[in-house]
């Protein structure tokens, strides 16, 4: 059953941006990552005062770093540490932090890590710090450029607490064959795959690390739809297996962008899970303590940036432009940087004599000096988007279901209509599942977390064609016996809102989870309502009692910090 009750914001603080966040408990600190990135200053680390309690946060410090900053973390020890990357090679590193006297946060100094290390963990110890290097591909791959599709990788650093830029570091590939992966229901799925036997070094792309004590780590491969076990004494990848597909049969969903939320049932539908955040616990199952893992099941498929600094431009579409390396100094001239040469381009409306002129095909393009402008998946992407009416993003449901028979030999359509197949593919598991350390599905939420953005009036239609409300991260915590989850949904706000501000994380409390009735596993207990608040990015639990604690929720969006304090006594 769904409840209305919400948690009430104690505060709402905006440190310049607010992406992730983690917890320095003896100082009552909250560190946050702002995502911001400017010409001469990198990603930003701020830290928030909060010892005069939840609602009266404060900017403390801040510290720029010299590359884009996708995390930080707190060790039990009270070492900070930030994930950074190169935004042109994705070379990546972590830099180690502190804060000093008087209120200044010191460069500890930094360790190379894999590229482009997008999320990272300390054991329970601190003697450990595990980063997931995403490694994601350039802006030209799929063109013939070299070196556009950089490795991803697993790194384990062993920290060294008197001087951790000392501390020693094992970077882990995935080096297996391509069968060895497939036959685990690894995703591999890109232009390089039949020229590469070990295709998955290059395509797997590790996303997000949980650590299950001191001695193994779990991790996210998700646009691979797959996990990542690894044995941190050994330094080694013990398993990789798939995290299968989604049955949408008997539950109903909405697909059709129509204004209103109007679900309805589609036996055949499946879809791909494309885990993000994801968090581990351990409770007894079967009569012994087992490790499971959440699975917030958002959909990302690998597509060409269309973020990429400089080069990439705004435009309106079907009208005409010109570029070159020389200046017309005429007030409408864009100043560029192409992405390969790095030389300046200067980009004007209309024709130009001496210029290259194209017509806008897209109102985003990428325009280079020698591929002209493009779309940002002109070269290549695993993300199809069919023209309307069909409307959502589609996927090669053969690839993982040997008995599916493709409407054509490209990818399924996403058709309400279609005559042939009766089953479709879509990315995403538009809510969130808990599985056993082997994959195997223990729940899945079926349609519970849209139905409860609706409930508040937080359903975007708008993405009802397209991954729906997108689960981002999720926060496992407990309060005495009783063991809940907090999922953010990123894409839900309030439809009430003009500027459609607002974002929604519902919690759930796991009541049986060998109950045989998968809506008599979890229940929803409540939502914290962020009435100012967009995207929320991250999660944090800081336990003030046995009974009691404070969620921190970053944004992305709405760049602002939120603290929700509660007890047992206030859930459902």
């Amino acid at each position: 059953m769904i409840s209305n009750k919400t948690f009430t914001l104690l505060d709402s603080v905006s440190p310049g941006g607010a992406e992730k966040v983690d917890w320095d408990p003896e100082n009552k600190h909250a560190w946050v990552i702002t995502g911001e990135f400017t010409d001469d200053k990198g990603g930003q680390v701020v830290v928030v005062d909060y010892s005069k309690g939840y609602d009266a946060g404060e900017v403390l410090a801040e510290y720029y770093l010299e590359g884009d900053v996708s995390d930080v973390r707190i060790s039990s020890k009270g070492l900070a540490a930030a994930s950074v990357f190169d935004r042109d090679t994705r070379e990546g590193k972590v830099q180690f932090l502190s804060l000093a006297t008087g209120g200044t946060i010191e460069n500890l100094g930094s360790v190379d890590v894999g590229f482009q290390p997008d999320q990272l963990s300390f054991t329970k110890n601190g003697k450990q710090l595990v980063t997931a290097d995403e490694g994601e591909p350039l802006a030209f791959y799929g063109s013939d450029e070299p070196g556009q599709n950089p490795p991803g990788s697993i790194s384990i650093i062993d920290i060294k607490s008197k001087n951790p830029s000392k501390s020693k570091v094992t970077t882990l590939y995935f080096e297996k064959s391509n069968k060895y992966y497939e036959d685990r229901g690894v995703r591999l799925y890109g232009p390089e795959k039949d020229g590469l036997s070990n295709f998955g070094r290059l395509d797997i792309e590790p996303e997000y690390v949980g650590i299950t004590g001191n001695k193994q780590a779990l991790v996210a491969l998700q646009e691979n739809n797959a996990l990542a076990v690894v044995n941190l004494k050994k330094k080694k990848i013990t398993g990789v297996f798939g995290l299968g597909l989604k049955n949408w049969d008997g539950i109903a969903i909405d697909t059709l962008e129509d204004d209103i939320y109007n679900p309805y049932e589609k036996e055949g539908l499946r879809g791909i899970r494309m885990p993000d955040g994801i968090d581990t616990f351990k409770m007894k199952f079967n009569g012994k303590k087992e490790t499971f893992f959440i699975s917030p099941n958002e959909g990302d498929g690998r597509v060409r940036p269309d973020d990429i600094p400089q080069g990439f431009v705004e435009l309106e579409e079907d009208a005409t432009y010109s570029f070159g390396t020389t200046s017309t100094g005429l007030d409408t001239e864009v100043e560029l940087t192409d992405e390969l040469t790095r030389q300046t381009i200067y980009l004007n409306e209309g024709e130009v004599a001496g210029a290259t002129s194209f017509e806008a095909s897209n109102d985003e393009m990428i325009i280079s000096l020698k591929y002209g402008a493009i779309e940002p998946d002109e070269f290549w992407s695993d993300e199809t988007d069919p023209s309307e009416p069909k409307g959502g993003e589609t996927v090669d449901m053969s690839k993982f279901d040997p008995n599916f028979v493709a409407e054509d030999d490209t990818d399924t359509a996403f058709d309400v209509n279609d005559p042939i197949t009766g089953q479709f593919g879509l990315y995403g598991g538009r809510g969130f599942s808990i599985h056993n350390n082997k994959g195997e599905e223990i729940y899945d939420s079926g349609n519970l977390t849209e139905e409860i953005a609706n409930a508040f009036g937080y359903y975007p239609d708008g993405r009802s064609g397209n991954k729906g409300t997108e689960p981002e991260t999720v926060e496992y915590f407990k309060l005495k016996k009783r063991h809940f989850i907090a999922v953010a949904l990123e894409r839900a706000d309030n439809q009430a809102d003009p500027e459609g501000r607002g974002s929604i994380v519902p919690v759930f409390e796991i009541i049986d989870l060998e109950a045989s009735n998968n809506d008599d596993r979890l229940q929803h207990v409540g939502s914290f309502l962020a009435p100012l608040s967009e995207s929320p990015e991250g999660l944090l639990f800081v336990k003030d009692s046995k009974s009691s604690g404070t969620m921190f929720i970053s944004n992305e969006r709405s760049r602002t910090l939120d603290t929700f304090s509660f007890s047992l006594s206030d859930l459902a």
